[in-house]
């Protein structure tokens, strides 16, 4: 058990070490995408509205 609890606190740092922007960093890239009701979406239009934005990668099974 403690293996495995070890081994999920590795990834977890693990996986912020590679973060591309720390919290607060200007993303220069406009970022878009539709979703699930084919509404268009970006990360500055989002920001701009006072919006916070998180992205998650990811699959749901």
């Amino acid at each position: 058990m403690k293996k495995l609890l070890v081994l999920c606190i590795i990834m977890i740092l693990s996986v912020s070490v590679f973060a591309v922007w720390e919290v607060g960093d200007v993303v220069e890239d406009d970022y878009s995408w539709t979703d699930n009701n084919n509404e268009y979406h970006s990360i500055h239009e989002l920001t701009e509205a006072g919006k916070a934005v998180l992205l998650f990668w990811g699959t749901t099974g």
